[in-house]
């Protein structure tokens, strides 16, 4: 006999004992009933002559009958109820020792499937909690989660293409998407915006194009924001063509652009002075019922600017006044550029103070833009007054302002003052370059100055000859050069 079965043996033995015993009290108790009825009803004492008492006894008699008839078959049916699950139970008994006893974890929590969905839940609160880190942290954290339960969810893997993406880092942010799909987890639409906008925001317009088209060939259904994003991702480079292009392929899906797309294809045009193909787009803009904003007529104002159109320029900044449209910093500087480029000092001034009458606060651009305004119509003197103003406005200048100044006051052959301003540069500790010895040399006098002061030791560097080369000719430049003694 093995162990199981006298275990089974003592088993039965130990439940046996209770069920007689309750067995014995029940036969207790029916006995207890009859002779309660002997000693209450027996015999023809005198003490109960009257009829009434001998059929009372008769009919006493007959209930402790039946009372414990009944209670005899009721206990024996629960002893045979009660054996019949002791037997039960002794034949189940052997596989539930068969079984392998569970892991602690597994006790406490579940079946595995609830121990990952634990792990799980876990992980995203880490992640959502190091979101505010570096990206590293949370690989890392996604990293060991797979080597210990295998494969994350979907928000796991689009928190980690999120930080990358926030670093700046678009070929990390494309690598987690890439490995997302390799552990078959189904990537999303919000997986794919992701890393488009950190390859637009990279200038990695190719990139963009790339994420966006395998989106397309795995079966995503992009947004108006996957097209609009790769639409602005063109359009910061002025390729106004794929951009357009882009747009098309968004309309015949099904998706109407938003006044964003056609903002950026407007930009696009800006960026290489297409004032013709800017007004097209404004066109069918305003045709699918999206209203200009400021962004819109800060690029179409832009795109005069770099076309040389002045009075185009003014005609969309008046349009935008009229419309009771704020304009900003940006769409002033534009204006006032444009005004520079048509060496129109006037209408440049006339800008900039319109600006502060709207209470706009000027910055670089639009203070450079009017020094160089002044430095194209020769006016030496008010660049400087210019370059005074910008600097109690408590902004820094850079040098391509103080080149405009001393570009001011070569064309008006003022060598003393540009030298001055040049001085006054370098004492701000800032650094010329190309433009400003571009500046210096339109002048041949004033380089001459400024190789007799020695500034350059006899010695300039490649931008200092590239200036001269491009204000006096190679021939002359060199010349110079030797003329004075400087060698590169």
């Amino acid at each position: 006999m093995g162990k199981s079965d006298s275990e089974m043996l003592s088993r039965s033995a130990n439940t046996a004992k209770p069920t007689f015993f309750h067995l014995a009290v029940l036969l207790g108790l029916v006995l207890a009933v009859f002779l309660a009825d002997y000693v209450l009803f027996a015999g023809n004492s005198p003490a109960h002559p009257v009829p009434s008492v001998r059929g009372a006894r008769a009919l006493f008699g007959s209930a402790d009958w039946v009372a414990g008839g009944l209670l005899l078959a009721g206990g024996c049916h629960a002893v045979y109820l009660r054996s019949r699950k002791i037997n039960s139970s002794s034949k189940k008994s052997p596989k539930s020792q068969d079984r392998p006893e569970r892991p602690e974890a597994e006790r406490v929590l579940g079946s595995p499937a609830k121990l990952h969905k634990s792990a799980q839940q876990t992980l995203n609160y880490q992640l959502g909690r190091a979101s505010c880190g570096k990206a590293v942290v949370l690989e890392k954290l996604v990293l060991d989660f797979e080597a210990a339960h295998g494969p994350s969810d979907t928000l796991s893997y689009n928190l980690v293409i999120r930080a990358f993406a926030k670093e700046g880092q678009y070929k990390a942010a494309g690598r987690w998407l890439t490995h997302m799909e390799k552990q078959d987890i189904k990537s999303t639409v919000c997986s794919y915006n992701t890393v488009l906008d950190a390859c637009a925001k990279a200038g990695k317009a190719k990139e963009s194009e790339f994420w966006l088209q395998r989106m397309l060939d795995r079966g995503l259904q992009p947004n108006v924001i996957s097209f609009a994003t790769v639409i602005h991702a063109f359009a910061r480079s002025g390729d106004e063509h794929s951009a357009s292009i882009w747009q098309k392929k968004m309309v015949a899906r099904g998706i109407e652009p938003d006044s964003i797309s056609y903002n950026s294809l407007i930009h696009a045009c800006s960026v290489k002075g297409q004032v013709e193909k800017a007004e097209h787009w404004l066109k069918e803009m305003r045709e699918k019922g999206l209203e200009a904003t400021v962004t819109t007529y800060a690029s179409l104002i832009d795109a005069a600017a770099k076309a040389g159109d002045l009075n185009k320029a003014e005609t969309w900044m008046n349009e935008m006044l009229s419309l009771g449209i704020q304009p900003n910093v940006v769409s002033f500087g534009a204006v006032i550029n444009a005004c520079a480029k048509a060496c129109n000092l006037q209408r440049a001034e006339h800008w900039h103070a319109r600006m502060l009458e709207l209470g706009i606060r000027p910055n670089l651009r639009s203070y450079s833009a009017v020094i160089n305004a002044c430095a194209k119509a020769g006016k030496a003197d008010q660049a400087e007054e210019w370059l005074v103003k910008l600097e109690d406005a408590g902004l820094e200048s850079d040098a391509v302002v103080y080149s405009s100044v001393i570009d001011a006051c070569g064309k008006a052959g003022d060598c003393e003052r540009a030298m001055a301003v040049f001085k006054r540069m370098q004492a701000r500790a800032i650094t010329p370059h190309v433009v400003t010895y571009s500046a210096l040399a339109r002048a041949e006098s004033l380089f001459r100055e400024a190789v007799r002061d020695g500034l350059f030791n006899h010695s300039i560097n490649q931008h200092v000859q590239s200036g001269l080369s491009r204000a006096l000719g190679r021939k002359r430049a060199s010349e110079l050069m030797q003329e004075l003694g400087v060698a590169v």
